[in-house]
């Protein structure tokens, strides 16, 4: 590697710091797509080809350390979770064949598109109040006032989650980024520990309840396909999938509206184009989750010593994918700095990742990002950023949306 940090991203590269990570990303993709990164103990990956690549050969790449915390837990949070009984399994995002591949068979049933449709009229009356509640309050912050609650009711809606516990479940599943994807402090680990054993035993909870009066949710849906039988899916595992869910599908939606807002708001044709034909909606969005992904980086660790773009990675060494560099990628997208809603290969991001972990609920998150854009788009037409607001991202590797969001009308 080069020693000048002109031509080593490496030299200042913070894995942390997502403020403005585009203009080293395309420094490195074009000079250095592959380095390591001391601060972290990982490899990281840049262009879109390797990363494709990677996501798609699953046994040399494992997903084993995707929710493997940056900074190990220390052992007084270790004996925090054992004495809680905290016994949450992989099934998803971090789990291997063949475990993934029975469970995920389950899941995908889920998150039909046809099944959320049968959620839309929920979702757009979630939609409806939130915006109707903001309508008269401008300015404000759309972020703490809309967008951070608006996915978590969908969500809790979708799963079953009873409306009373919603602002309890809420809470406990916010601070999961900076505990698994941070750097909190050792005092900051032990608190965080001590709200996530009782959102681990509300899950639990709420999963055996599900067994006891099956409904019309997505949780009751997994019990069904149970039907009492462990060998199919256990009840911890149900539960290791629900939690799993409150936490992914609400912070991640939370800030892909946020970054979709701010990159429509900060060219005002972009917003009127919307009002104006709010049927080219979902296409607008994916064009927003190309160009600024709300999961900007994932991980895998290398099962066996490969070689990626010339680069010896060793066995066990662990990567960090990111995803908002291979979408800016000019290889697979010309003028990859440009928001260009006629893309011929919009859907071609990986936003969402790809292969055998492709994310599960995909097909909601869009549902629910489009239904809130239309009906902000037709309530709010005149909807603008408030001038000279600095933008915050909170310090973590994988999650990028601006912290807050001021607007007016």
């Amino acid at each position: 590697m080069s020693a000048c940090p002109h031509h080593d991203p490496s030299a200042t590269f913070d894995p942390l710091d997502l403020s403005d990570p585009f203009p080293l990303l395309a420094q490195a993709r074009r000079k250095q797509p592959v380095f390591y990164s001391p601060d972290i103990d990982y490899w990281v990956i840049t262009r879109y080809s390797d990363i494709k690549t990677i996501f798609r050969d699953h046994e040399t790449y494992t997903a084993a350390n995707t929710i493997t915390p940056i900074v190990p837990f220390s052992e007084a949070v270790q004996g925090l979770l054992a004495d809680g009984d905290y016994s949450p399994e992989p099934v998803l995002s971090n789990n291997v064949p063949p475990s993934h591949t029975r469970i995920r068979a389950l899941v995908n049933r889920l998150f039909t598109p046809r099944r959320m449709k049968g959620f839309a009229p929920a979702i757009r009356s979630i939609a409806e109040r939130g915006v109707e509640r903001i309508a008269d309050s401008a300015p404000l912050d759309i972020v703490a006032e809309l967008t951070y609650e608006y996915p978590a009711y969908v969500l809790f809606h979708v799963l079953g989650v009873p409306a009373a516990d919603v602002p309890q479940v809420k809470a406990w599943a916010g601070n999961r980024i900076k505990l698994y994807y941070g750097r909190p402090t050792a005092a900051e680990q032990i608190a965080m520990t001590q709200n996530l054993l009782p959102f681990w035993h509300y899950v639990v909870g709420l999963v055996h309840e599900k067994a006891r009066h099956p409904q019309d949710d997505l949780t009751s849906d997994l019990i069904r396909m149970r039907a009492g039988d462990d060998s199919v899916l256990t009840l911890n595992e149900i539960a290791s999938c629900m939690i799993t869910l409150l936490v992914a599908g609400h912070e991640t939606t939370t800030a892909q509206i946020n970054n979709a807002l701010l990159h429509l708001l900060t060219a005002r044709e972009r917003w009127e184009a919307l009002c104006a034909a709010p049927e080219t909606i979902p296409q607008a969005l994916e064009e927003m989750m190309r160009y600024d992904p709300s999961v900007c980086a994932w991980r895998r660790r290398a099962a066996v010593a490969s070689t990626i773009a010339g680069v010896e990675i060793p066995a066990g060494a662990d990567l960090l994918l990111m995803l908002h560099s291979a979408n800016r990628d000019p290889a697979v997208f010309p003028e990859p700095d440009l928001i260009i809603n006629s893309r011929d290969n919009l859907k071609d991001h990986l936003a969402f990742g790809y292969g055998i972990h492709y994310c599960v609920g995909a097909p909601l998150a869009r549902l629910e990002m489009a239904i809130l854009l239309e009906t902000l788009t037709g309530a709010l037409p005149n909807m603008r950023l408030m001038p000279d607001q600095a933008l915050e991202y909170t310090r973590n590797i994988s999650f990028r949306g601006p912290a807050s969001l001021w607007v007016t009308w």
